[in-house]
């Protein structure tokens, strides 16, 4: 049983290993997003500031804090989003950039998505060899590592893939703690790390109270509702607020005025273009299966085969009472957590600006269930085999479970590969992959991360300004990087912009058409003069304005 259960760990570390080496190879082709050079920025400063109360060098007084961490929501230091996630960019930076020299900037800032990512598919890897078996949990393991937008996510310097990550760490160490220890402080410090990371979380007690009513309903009717876990809710109502207090001193000064900001400032969000099934949308009523159609086009297909599989293997065994560990319901929490993650998508009213990311702290369900389907499948096609073919039940077994699981396994890491460094491009089979997405009018690109393909073109043309459209607050950042001459600097927004360039950059966004209108008019030609594409998709055309016409002759 020791070993066993040594060999358990030792494949858990080669999975967080793997993970993080897949992500950081992966995210060295991935263009900056627009949104992380703001992260970056508050994220420095934060660590600074830590560091500098580290040493004394300042106190905590409501000035003090003011200066690094508040301002109202949509300022400078970035108070409309909690810090942790920031704070340990900027602390990667300092230690393995700015002290060690081991990384070059980008990726130290990027360095924790990385490292999260891996934690991600240790925990999932985990939980399914705890309660569905070890084949089960090298299978969803798998399927989480080799999932193409999470792979994308998961090298940004941002929140979505953090988030998923904390997301589920609350979900398993709730989990975790309705085994009636005495003191479940775990489940609610790790729900405060998940508030800290992103206000997607304040969603996960719905899931939580939900499932803590049944399993207490199970246990003691009425009365164990309340009784029976109770230190577990305790847990999660008091260590999760002061948890997060205690990773945000912006919150330490006026804490219930500060949190009204920041949830104001997210429940009044602004609605930002989105290109949905030939539609740009940017005010509701928004499809209402926005979620569930954006996720079964980002799926791999042999993935959602599985889980859909290991759904239906979750219901039939409840139906016939044999469910894995029924007194905590496992299955139960996961769908539970994985509907208070996508539900709010389905009324309409949600801002939609970055499809999938947005819900994807689903995904490890989906992942886990494709561990149980995908095992199911396979030992019912060994039964047949042994059957029919009159082979041993070993072999049968064996060799069903190498098919069946390492065809998903390959077909999901095809689509991986496949799908990067433009993931947001990408669309599975069930789509048409890239081409079929773009054909349904499906989003093809946001945030500017697209213009990175264009760099090394461009450096191989004279020098001039750039209209660098959505990439433009990155733009400084790529010549830091050295991706960039110097030569070719921004030319300024809009009109202004285009008017003093001489090349001009448009992503190609359904709402961004005008882009070109602009472009056209301005230097008088519609030939771009390079088209970035993903799989045959055009995802950013390079304009360069025509020399003047010689001067006619006297």
């Amino acid at each position: 049983m020791k070993r066993w259960w040594t060999r358990a760990r030792i494949l858990g570390l080669l999975f967080f290993l793997s993970t993080v080496l897949v992500v950081t190879v992966n995210e060295r082709e991935i263009g900056i997003a627009r949104d992380e050079t703001v992260y970056m920025g508050a994220g420095s400063n934060y660590a600074k500031w830590w560091r500098e109360l580290a040493t004394l060098d300042h106190g905590v007084s409501a000035k003090n804090i003011e200066r690094t961490w508040g301002g109202a929501p949509g300022g400078g230091n970035n108070t409309e989003h909690p810090p942790l996630i920031k704070t340990a960019m900027g602390m990667s930076h300092w230690l393995f950039h700015s002290k060690l020299g081991m990384l070059d900037e980008l990726t130290a800032f990027r360095l924790p998505g990385a490292l999260l990512a891996g934690l991600l598919v240790v925990l999932v890897y985990a939980l399914t060899l705890r309660v569905w078996g070890f084949t089960e949990a090298m299978l969803a393991g798998l399927c989480m590592l080799l999932m193409p937008r999470v792979l994308f996510h998961a090298g940004l310097g941002c929140f979505d893939a953090p988030i998923m990550t904390l997301w589920f760490a609350a979900v398993y160490t709730y989990y975790q703690c309705l085994d009636g220890r005495k003191w479940p402080w775990q489940a609610g410090v790790v729900f405060g790390l998940a508030l800290a990371t992103k206000h997607n979380a304040f969603l996960l007690p719905f899931a939580f109270g939900l499932h803590y009513a049944v399993v207490g309903f199970r246990a003691g009717k009425w009365r164990g509702i309340v009784l029976h876990r109770w230190r577990v809710i305790v847990s999660l109502a008091v260590l999760g607020p002061v948890t997060l207090i205690a990773v945000w001193p912006w919150l330490w000064h006026s804490p219930i005025e500060h949190v009204t900001q920041w949830l104001k400032f997210h429940t009044t969000h602004v609605h930002y273009n989105f290109e949905y099934l030939g539609h740009n949308w940017n005010a509701p009523r928004f499809p209402w299966h926005v979620a569930l159609v954006t996720t079964l086009f980002t799926v791999p297909i042999g993935t959602l085969a599985a889980a859909l599989t290991g759904a239906g293997v979750w219901i039939a065994r409840w139906r016939m009472k044999t469910a894995a560990d029924p007194e905590r319901a496992p299955a139960l929490l996961l769908g539970l957590s994985a509907a208070a993650s996508m539900v709010p998508f389905f009324f309409g009213t949600t801002p939609i600006f970055g499809a999938e990311k947005h819900w994807m702290p689903a995904l490890p369900t989906l992942c886990i269930a494709a561990g149980v389907g995908g095992v199911w499948a396979a030992r019912l096609a060994a039964g047949y085999i042994a059957q029919f073919q009159q082979v041993g039940e070993r072999i049968a077994k064996r060799a069903s479970i190498a098919i069946v699981c390492g065809s998903i396994v390959l077909a999901a890491a095809t689509e991986s590969v496949a799908a990067q460094p433009y993931a947001l491009t990408w669309y599975n089979s069930l789509a048409g992959g890239a081409p079929g997405g773009a054909d349904l009018g499906m989003n093809r690109q946001f945030w500017g991360v697209s213009a990175r393909g264009v760099l090394a073109f461009l450096a191989t043309q004279p020098p001039g300004r750039v209209y660098s459209h959505d990439a433009s607050p990155a733009w400084g950042w790529y010549m830091r990087l050295g991706l960039l001459p110097k030569t070719f600097p921004d030319a300024g927004h809009e009109g202004g912009g285009i008017a003093g360039s001489q090349y001009a950059l448009v992503v190609h966004e359904k709402h961004f058409n005008r882009h070109d209108y602009m472009i056209w008019k301005s230097y008088g030609t519609v030939q771009p003069i390079f088209v970035l594409r993903s799989a045959g998709v055009p995802i950013v055309s390079v304009y360069k304005r025509p020399p003047p016409p010689p001067a006619p002759t006297p």
